[in-house]
């Protein structure tokens, strides 16, 4: 449908909001959730493994220093032994460095040079680690990155037995065990235990993989809603498109200045624009059941042609008669709907009201009547001029020559009446021939009006018959033809009091129309008004009622109100009175700075 109600477009549009909001919020809901799913995970595997590795470094540290105790230990229990040598401490590192938790272990003496390994081939090296122990309980540990990527915690501690062994027995007994030992030998040496943390290693990686898992699961979610979430976008972008070119095509065919209207192949109404409803005097409430035959003459009008032949029928003219009564031209042209198949499934009707164009056509033909009538006044005046100025001074020769027969006077005086009366006539022609070009000028309208009041009172009082203004006060100038006005006001005048009886009353007025884009100029009165069929004809050259009348007044009126751009509108009876007569000047106007100009 072109046309919606208004409440309905509200429903429509409401439930279309509600619609998207309910698509959004899920998926918004599913990407926040599993954001913060991701959040919390990467936050609990970090402090799980930041948690694991204190633990582990924790038991490293236990179990390397209580490795070191026990190497001390022994080591201080075999030098008691009378067997016990130097090479007993290297027995004791190798044996001691073939735990597979052990990377390695050795000792150093104060420089820093290993003297016994449990990788002999690195004996006699420089160590890279040399820490420096306060004294003999203190343990120092570190974290360190082997050359093939593993890691391996090390723990360093002075190595002493001889010190503890001299402290818990006399030194004379010791030396008395070993002729051979050195107290002070191994006084400044330190050992070094390379722990292995393949088993922190491998509880990481499982920690890392199962949050890596977790995290993909999480992110295959988040892709998931990201990926729901594009696609209502894409919907929403689509329908919001195709909505705009709805409306977009909705306000083009509301705003055409033909009527459109398309029916299926029944004939039934599907579509229209309320320029159409206007032009075929329909009501919205009509439409839905209204199958447009009751309307048209399928068959005259060629929609029956269009329907079973798919034919098309261009600017057709027709007559709908309406309600009223009145006879609406109108062009008429359909279009067939096809289908993907070719078939006729309908067809599109465009109606251009005529109503304009008839007046336009009749305005034309009237000026071309009026200008060939002009041409013709123009000549015959010109021919008849001449004559009629010799027979008036003849007709004033014999009268004067005349004066002692009276009969034969009055002749005379009769001739040079009606021949004044003739040149009148004249005059009003080549005045109506003439292409009366507007001179321009700002004019105050309520000085015109009141001017030919002046001018016209005193055949007013002659007849017994009074002129009233009614002028509205806020009138500014006009650009106009002040002397072509007053004489167009002057015709109307005289033209009223023509028809009135004695005690007749005449109305001289002027007002800006509601629209502001008008002036209307008026004169009334209150005789016995137009008849009816005589409406049609009242502005034609020498049409007139009057015995007397030459039939040029109202038609140089109605010329002076075209060269203004303007149009004379005649009311005959007035509104909600049986008789009376108004004709109305009516010129346009448009608004500037410096006031308003015809």
């Amino acid at each position: 449908m072109f046309t919606f109600g208004r409440g309905d477009f509200k429903i429509w549009w409401f439930m279309r909001v509600l619609q998207l909001k309910r698509l959004y919020i899920p998926a918004l809901s599913i990407l926040a959730v599993v954001i913060l799913m991701l959040i919390l995970i990467s936050i609990s595997t970090y402090r799980n493994l930041e948690r694991e590795e204190k633990a582990a470094l924790t038991f490293l540290y236990r179990e390397g220093s209580a490795i070191l105790h026990t190497l001390e230990a022994g080591a201080r229990a075999g030098m008691i032994m009378p067997e016990w040598e130097e090479d007993s401490i290297e027995n004791l590192i190798l044996e001691t460095g073939k735990n597979e938790n052990i990377a390695y272990v050795y000792l150093i003496d104060s420089q820093g040079i290993v003297i016994h390994h449990s990788n002999p081939s690195f004996e006699s090296m420089s160590s890279a680690w040399h820490p420096q122990l306060d004294n003999e309980d203190q343990v120092q540990s570190r974290v360190r990155k082997l050359t093939d990527g593993a890691e391996v915690y090390d723990l360093a501690k002075r190595f002493s037995p001889r010190q503890s062994l001299l402290m818990n027995y006399d030194h004379k007994d010791v030396m008395g065990h070993g002729q051979n030992m050195a107290v002070h030998q191994h006084s400044d040496n330190i050992i070094i235990l390379g722990l292995t943390m393949t088993a922190f290693e491998e509880a990481r990686r499982s920690d890392i993989h199962h949050a890596v898992i977790m995290a993909a699961i999480l992110l295959a979610l988040g892709s998931g809603a990201l990926f729901f979430i594009f696609v209502i976008q894409n919907y929403y972008l689509v329908d919001r498109t195709l909505k705009q070119t709805q409306d977009y095509t909705r306000q083009v065919v509301a705003s055409m200045a033909n009527g459109l209207l398309s029916i299926n192949p029944d004939g039934k109404i599907a579509s229209y624009n309320l320029l159409a409803l206007e032009l075929l005097d329909l009501k919205e409430s009509e439409v839905r059941e209204k199958n447009l035959k009751s309307v048209f003459d399928f068959k005259e009008t060629g929609i029956d042609d269009i329907l079973s032949g798919c034919q098309s029928v261009i600017d057709r003219e027709i007559s709908h008669r309406q309600k009223s009564g009145e006879l609406l031209p109108m062009v008429l042209s359909v279009t067939p709907i096809r289908d993907e198949g070719e078939a006729c499934t309908g067809a599109v009707i465009v109606l251009r009201d005529l109503r304009e164009i008839k007046q336009l056509e009749k305005k034309v033909r009237q000026s071309e009547k009026l200008a060939a009538i002009g041409r013709l006044a123009a000549g015959v005046a010109h021919e008849i001029r001449n004559p009629l100025s010799s027979i008036r001074g003849f007709a004033r020769f014999l009268a004067h020559a005349l004066s002692d027969r009276s009969q034969e006077r009055e002749y005379a005086e009769i001739m040079v009446k009606e021949v004044d009366r003739i040149n009148r006539v004249v005059n009003d022609l080549l005045t109506f021939a003439q292409p009366m070009k507007p001179n321009r000028e700002p004019t105050d309208i309520s000085k015109i009006i009141k001017h030919t009041i002046r001018l016209m009172e005193v055949d007013a009082r002659s007849r017994d018959v009074l002129i009233h203004r009614n002028i509205s006060p806020d009138l500014d100038k006009l650009s106009i033809d002040g002397n072509q006005i007053t004489q167009a006001l002057i015709n109307l005048i005289l033209n009223a009091l023509q028809e009135l009886d004695t005690g007749g009353i005449i109305e001289v007025g002027a007002e800006v129309d509601h629209s502001g884009n008008q002036i209307n100029i008026w004169v009334e009165d209150n005789g016995s008004g137009i008849a009816h069929e005589n409406k049609g004809k009242i502005f034609d050259p020498f049409f007139t009622t009057r015995e007397k009348g030459t039939g040029l007044g109202l038609a140089i009126v109605h010329k002076i109100a075209e060269n203004h751009g303007g149009e004379i509108r005649v009311d005959s009876p007035l509104p909600s009175k049986n008789q009376g007569c108004r004709f109305t000047i009516i010129l346009p106007i448009k608004r500037s700075g410096r006031g308003r100009t015809v």
